[in-house]
């Protein structure tokens, strides 16, 4: 695991008016992921999170996610602002994986979902992923139309609306549109990021199955 942070893939090119930096999260960025998780609004919560959870559960699905996951975090400043995420593992095919994305509420319709799904589409890209999988509740207009503009078709199972993004079609789309300024990312560090604590809700009973399955954007 200390090599998976020593050696980075390279930048992402994406920036909102040179006001947003993207930069790969690692472990060290803990407790500033769990304290953009708690600013969320309470209807955001539960929609990046198909309901509650409690602090013990959320504590360490953070963990989980930092070590294992590809974690992509928005910064305005020093503030995290958006989290994008990339969840592969033994019960998906391969070549498929999970993402997820939860966005600070005062940032909600600004952009800030087309800039994470570019950046995880390159993300998918460098790990060998060719599908990237979007769940979200029936509800979460917004979601659904993002992923539809990557070229997802969305279909309604259970509680969830699911669809799956081409990785190389969704390249090919975001590519098709003027693609902003590049700006410089500064690289994870293996200690990066500020320390914080955890918190949460109302919902154990999930396993160690990654909860991955709804997003907020």
């Amino acid at each position: 695991m200390f090599f998976r942070f020593l050696f980075k893939p390279k930048d992402f090119e994406t920036t909102l008016d040179g006001t947003i930096r993207l930069r790969r999260l690692g472990p060290g960025d803990a407790g500033i992921f769990r304290d953009h998780i708690h600013a969320l609004h309470f209807t955001d919560f539960r929609d990046r999170f198909n309901g509650l959870a409690s602090d013990h559960w959320l504590d360490r699905y953070i963990v989980r996610s930092l070590l294992d996951a590809t974690c992509i975090g928005a910064f305005s400043g020093d503030d995290l602002v958006a989290v994008a995420e990339l969840h592969s593992g033994s019960h998906l095919a391969a070549g498929e994986a999970e993402s997820a994305f939860s966005v600070a509420s005062d940032w909600r319709r600004k952009g800030l979902g087309k800039l994470l799904v570019k950046a995880l589409l390159k993300a998918a890209t460098e790990a060998g992923i060719s599908t990237i999988i979007i769940e979200t509740g029936p509800q979460n207009h917004a979601m659904k139309a993002l992923a539809r503009r990557f070229g997802a078709k969305m279909r309604f199972g259970g509680d969830q609306s699911v669809g799956r993004i081409n990785v190389a079609e969704g390249l090919r789309i975001a590519g098709r549109r003027k693609p902003p300024p590049p700006l410089a990312v500064a690289a994870a560090g293996l200690g990066g990021g500020s320390g914080g604590e955890h918190g949460g809700g109302l919902a154990d009973g999930l396993g160690d199955r990654p909860a991955v399955p709804q997003t907020a954007v």
